[in-house]
């Protein structure tokens, strides 16, 4: 477990990482669903938030992201994420799971964000057409995912800041709702309604897949974009 020696500083697996850490180099594709709010409220049993819904439908998104060298080193992540509301009914992007190919990262990401982080294997493809992604586990699949490239392609950067919810009960964070944000310049990006297929094996993971609606076609896609940003400290829910 990594162990925080300072304000923003911790000690991990022999390095010391300060934050904020700047992602420099990173291609993500993500997929954005409307899913049954009776599904979201299932998937969030036992965390203290609560599905943002929009006539009755929940907001979801798939993301896969490969990352060049940077400060958590370089690995794959697939991410399984669901807007929520938090105390106050502030909104915010909450993290369902995060599977990655690296030790490094899995422990920083539980230890410093609260963020569901869990080893993996996978083949993750960014192409001309389309995004392909294979996440297995123990030589079992989990899932294999294709996003197909949208019409437009986004002739500027963008920057985004998304606010934040995480909560996980175990880790340094463990049992601590914790807020913070997500800032993101992103370049070269397709975006519509690509297609999208998806083939799902049998793991806690697909199982909250299936119930956010993560079957059927995505409502926007952004797929081969470039990440980078800074990523700081979440802090500790007050109220």
């Amino acid at each position: 477990m990594a162990e925080r020696v300072g304000a923003g500083t911790w000690s991990i697996q022999g390095e010391t990482v300060t934050l904020p850490v700047t992602i420099t180099d990173a291609r993500i594709t993500a997929a954005v669903f409307a899913a049954p709010a009776a599904g979201a409220r299932e998937v969030l049993s036992g965390v203290p938030l609560k599905p943002l819904t929009f006539f009755g439908r929940a907001i979801t998104l798939l993301m896969a992201i490969h990352y060049g060298p940077w400060a958590l080193k370089s690995y794959d992540e697939v991410g399984v994420g669901l807007l929520v509301r938090g105390p106050r009914g502030r909104p915010g992007l909450h993290i369902v799971d995060l599977p990655v190919t690296g030790a490094f990262t899995r422990e920083a990401g539980q230890d410093f964000w609260a963020l569901p982080k869990w080893l993996m294997d996978a083949d993750l493809f960014f192409g001309a057409r389309a995004t392909e992604v294979t996440v297995r586990t123990n030589g079992a699949e989990v899932l294999h995912a294709e996003v197909r490239n949208g019409k437009l392609r986004l002739p500027f950067r963008t920057r985004l800041s998304l606010p934040a919810w995480s909560y996980l009960d175990h880790g340094a964070q463990a049992g601590r709702l914790l807020r913070g944000r997500l800032p993101m310049h992103l370049s070269g990006a397709r975006v519509g309604r690509g297609g999208f297929d998806v083939r799902l094996g049998e793991h806690p993971m697909t199982r909250r897949m299936r119930a956010l609606g993560m079957l059927g076609r995505p409502f926007l896609t952004v797929t081969g974009a470039r990440l980078t940003g800074p990523l700081g400290e979440f802090a500790s829910w007050q109220g």
